[in-house]
């Protein structure tokens, strides 16, 4: 008769006794079936899993990327967008000093809409000479107390060469652009007043000051203290007149100022 079992001796090293195990061949053959489909599942599994997480990091590192060319698509966006706003500025300034604008200039903002090449949309140095000379920065902040060309109070005082700026006596007054101190001193009308020279025929003019803290000759810059507001000369009451002149010509300071 075939023996169906096989026996498994296990020697001690100390002095106990040997044991003997009977393993019928059914249950040998199926703890090895089991143990083989296992292994086989198990290295499925890790195969698989190792894919999947290549797969998730290289996705994750697609993502990275989309994320970082989608920031820069954005600063490109509002960089050409700022750049169509200084061109149009560029022609603005242009138009309000009567210079020519060059046909390429004018089709610059319609060049960077499209999105040709950004680095051709640059200002000209002649063009930032010309926006530093722009008086558009507000020398004090206040209520505007009568504006440019309206009549006076006094008999006979019928234009108002600039605007009156109410303001607390002491406030700081700035430069509304970058220039020259052209004159700097006492007006009987204006009282101590600066008169500054910024190019390209413009002048700015800051009368009823209470002390003046520049001196003729001196280069100032845009938003720089020039002096402090006060009421001599020919006031009522503490404020600031400010005047704008292009080519010795009065014209409203509103025009120029940014709101």
């Amino acid at each position: 008769m075939k023996k169906n079992t096989f026996s498994i001796i296990v020697v001690p090293h100390d002095v106990s006794k040997t044991r003997t195990y009977s393993v019928p061949y059914g249950i040998f053959y199926l703890c090895v079936t089991f143990l083989c489909i296992g292994a086989v599942a198990f290295v499925i599994f890790v195969a698989t899993y190792g894919r999947i997480m290549v797969r998730a990091r290289e996705a994750a590192r697609l993502e990275r990327q989309v994320e970082e060319l989608t920031g820069r698509m954005e600063q490109v966006a509002e960089l050409r967008r700022r750049l169509v706003e200084l061109q149009a500025l560029d022609l603005k300034v242009r138009r309000m000093l009567g210079l020519e604008a060059a046909a390429a200039d004018s089709l610059a903002p319609l060049r960077a809409s499209v999105g040709e090449d950004i680095g051709e949309m640059q200002i000209s140095g002649e063009t930032e000479q010309i926006l530093r000379a722009i008086p558009s920065f507000w020398p004090v902040r206040g209520y505007i107390t009568r504006g440019f060309g309206a009549a006076g109070t006094a008999p006979g005082e019928e234009f108002h060469p600039g605007i009156d700026i109410g303001v607390s006596r002491g406030t700081p007054v700035r430069a509304a652009a970058a220039g020259y101190v052209i004159e700097a001193g006492w007006d009987d009308v204006y009282g101590y007043y600066v008169r500054i020279d910024h190019g390209y025929g413009i002048k700015t003019m800051y009368g009823h000051n209470d002390r003046l803290v520049v001196l003729q000759g001196e280069r100032v810059g845009r938003g720089q203290s020039i002096a402090y507001s006060g009421n001599t000369g020919r006031s009522t009451a503490p404020h600031l007149h400010f005047e704008v002149t292009r080519d010795n010509v009065h014209e409203d300071p509103l025009k120029y100022l940014l709101r």
